[in-house]
């Protein structure tokens, strides 16, 4: 019996209408977790991401930093209620009927962002998808060390994941798996799926996918 189909789906910017992770350290400053000065920084980090030029390393230290020290049960009391207040309205419903389209063939979702697991996990619950790939976060003695575990899921990193998950999962290769993306940061992946869909891409995601005849789709922002 052959495996069900794989889709495989970025998160910020692909079914949220824009980035998790940029708007927990803002959620943080309003909640006054951080000060003014962050929203600053994460401006910064966010151009640099778009421009595919983020020094991920930097970024994962400054965005785990509110949590060092914090049980998983602590960090929960912080992420879920920005889940339900913030997170919420950015879910694209156009995105979540691709997510369904697929649910309804029966094929297996997974969701794999580059946002660190201790925001990816919660989202994913609330999108009911069971399948999640985000970069893991490093806790000692059960308290979060404000460290990434390498590989982060960027980039490269996010293709080693998703084939050490896809192994463990039995699927051998990328034939009749779907990605959907809207970063040039995923192009790795993007390179080698089956079948490649850049959503509401970035500029050079969108040349790129013009080129080689990629699949762009449009959704619309609500």
């Amino acid at each position: 019996m052959s495996k069900p189909d794989l889709a495989i789906f970025d998160l910020d910017n692909t079914i949220l209408n824009g980035d998790s992770d940029y708007s927990m350290i803002n959620y943080l400053v309003d909640i006054n977790l951080l000060d003014e000065t962050a929203k600053l920084k994460n401006d910064e980090f966010i151009k640099d991401y778009h421009q595919g030029q983020l020094d991920f390393n930097e970024y994962t230290t400054f965005a785990l930093k509110p949590y060092k020290g914090l049980t998983e049960d602590e960090i929960n009391t912080i992420i879920l209620p920005f889940v339900e207040k913030i997170i919420e309205p950015m879910i694209n419903i156009f995105a979540l009927k691709l997510i369904h389209d697929h649910h309804d063939k029966g094929d297996i979702i997974l969701l794999a962002s580059a946002t660190n697991e201790l925001i990816v996990k919660p989202i994913a619950q609330r999108l009911e998808i069971d399948h999640v790939i985000g970069t893991g976060v490093e806790f000692k003695d059960s308290k979060c060390s404000g460290e990434f575990i390498s590989p982060s899921a960027l980039g490269e990193g996010k293709l080693k994941l998703v084939e050490t998950w896809m192994k463990a999962h039995q699927y051998n290769n990328f034939s009749q798996v779907t990605f959907y993306s809207d970063s040039i940061n995923d192009l790795p992946l993007l390179e080698a799926v089956e079948f490649p869909k850049a959503v509401n891409p970035d500029t050079k995601l969108e040349a790129i996918s013009n080129e080689r005849g990629w699949e762009v789709i449009s959704l619309p922002l609500i």
